[in-house]
């Protein structure tokens, strides 16, 4: 775990997203490196001139430049392109899971942190450059469902599954959210999620830090149990007696999945390389 000094009161707006980064610490650096670089991005828009902040932000660039040495072999943090392709299959797998309870009204403690954890997982994406508008419109619904199915169960109400219907007097509260944005829509009760490695949704600031601050702490571990893919413990025998290990099987995907996003942003020579780097290791059990 990243030993920073407190958060203080005039950076408090990258709190959550320090939160997640130290949720994920261990179980996936790409998450918290990348998340902390955000926060870094973000603080120095609010506060670099105060003592305190001074004192934090010098602690969280150095903790964020020892990180890049230690992790200088990971593709995801060298290669921006396949950190963004993780981060976007992250924020859509964690977004329609909560999406798809949401549709099945099955409301517990862990589908308000599930959409809001989206939602600001979707924040960090433009640390990768111009997000897209299916992005910002995602972001911005998971953000204002978290605010809504959370003030739903505080007052002991249920909430209502989907979009906010016109004339229901929600998509008051969602476009109050959304003021300031350009171009903001209300979704429609036909609202589709994307799936995942394809596109995703954007962003209506937590308005105050208070509001989720009766948000169960809930474990991101259960959470994730449910939407990383499992690989068989046993190697994999392939002609001339060639082994292709579990490991080496995650990594073909990761490939698979780089190239997959790499087109996305019409990449195509990305694409391909990381297609052959699949193929090969796939092919021979060599990187």
């Amino acid at each position: 775990m990243a030993q920073l000094p407190e958060c203080p009161d005039t950076l408090k707006k990258i709190q959550h997203h320090l939160k997640i980064a130290s949720e994920h610490d261990t179980k996936d650096p790409v998450i918290s490196y990348w998340s902390r670089l955000y926060a870094l991005q973000t603080a120095l828009t609010l506060d670099k001139s105060s003592k305190e902040a001074k004192i934090f932000l010098v602690s969280l660039m150095d903790w964020l430049e020892k990180q890049k040495i230690a992790l200088k072999d990971n593709d995801m943090i060298t290669n921006e392109t396949a950190a963004q392709a993780h981060f976007e299959n992250y924020a859509i797998k964690l977004f329609n899971l909560a999406d798809g309870m949401d549709r099945q009204a099955n409301y517990n403690k862990n589908i308000v942190k599930l959409f809001f954890t989206a939602g600001l997982l979707m924040d960090v994406l433009s640390v990768f450059g111009d997000v897209s508008e299916e992005i910002t419109n995602t972001q911005k619904y998971a953000k204002w469902k978290a605010m809504y199915i959370h003030n739903c169960m505080k007052n002991g109400e249920t909430p209502i599954p989907g979009p906010p219907a016109p004339g229901s007097g929600e998509e008051i509260g969602f476009n109050f959210l959304n003021q300031g944005e350009n171009n903001t829509q209300l979704p429609t009760n036909n609202f589709t999620p994307v799936p995942p490695t394809e596109h995703i949704y954007n962003d209506y600031p937590a308005s105050k830090p208070s509001e989720y601050a009766q948000i169960p702490n809930t474990s991101m571990v259960d959470i994730t149990a449910e939407i990383q893919p499992t690989v068989s413990g046993e190697p994999i025998l392939l002609k001339d007696g060639i082994q292709i290990t579990p490991a080496q099987i995650t990594k073909a995907q990761k490939y698979c999945k780089f190239a997959a996003s790499a087109l996305n942003y019409d990449d195509v020579a990305e694409s391909i390389t990381n297609l052959q780097k699949a193929l090969k290791l796939l092919t021979t059990g060599e990187d």
